[in-house]
């Protein structure tokens, strides 16, 4: 069960973000939200680089960090973070990640299966089962400690 706290912040992202920019939630909270037993601790949304740059617009009285290029070791994307009643909110645009020696193919709302679930009454957007399962991401996550 999703802590409550995080089901409030999805509502007011979920009302702030413009119907026309294409979002999803990913990681950790779309598993729970999907049934899978995991223990949140931030929201990460999934966009492409125009819809982060749309996104912070949208959220800006929320703003932490400004949406910028980004890139490490493991992720690559157009990112930045806002604090939504005390909820870490991480926006990634565009995402690429390195896993199994290799970057993955460009990741947003575009390119890999988004499913839309109901939070109370609301349609709310989530990265599949199935595509995390794909990614690696449900596999390492559920293995991670706490």
């Amino acid at each position: 069960m999703l802590n409550p706290a995080f089901v409030e912040v999805i509502k007011i992202i979920s009302k702030n973000i413009p119907s026309n920019i294409k979002w999803a939630i990913d990681g950790s909270t779309s598993l729970a939200l999907q049934g899978i037993d995991v223990t949140p601790h931030d929201i990460d949304i999934l966009t492409d680089h125009e819809g982060a740059i749309r996104i912070q617009e949208s959220l800006k009285k929320y703003n932490v960090v400004p949406i910028s290029h980004s890139s490490n070791e493991k992720y690559d994307s157009y990112f930045g973070t806002f604090k939504v009643k005390g909820i870490k909110v991480e926006v990634m645009g565009d995402l690429r990640v390195f896993r199994s020696g290799k970057w993955s193919a460009l990741q947003n709302p575009s390119t890999i299966d988004i499913a839309n679930i109901n939070l109370e009454g609301l349609s709310i957007p989530v990265v599949s089962v199935k595509s995390q399962n794909e990614s690696g991401y449900l596999c390492e996550r559920v293995n991670r400690k706490e």
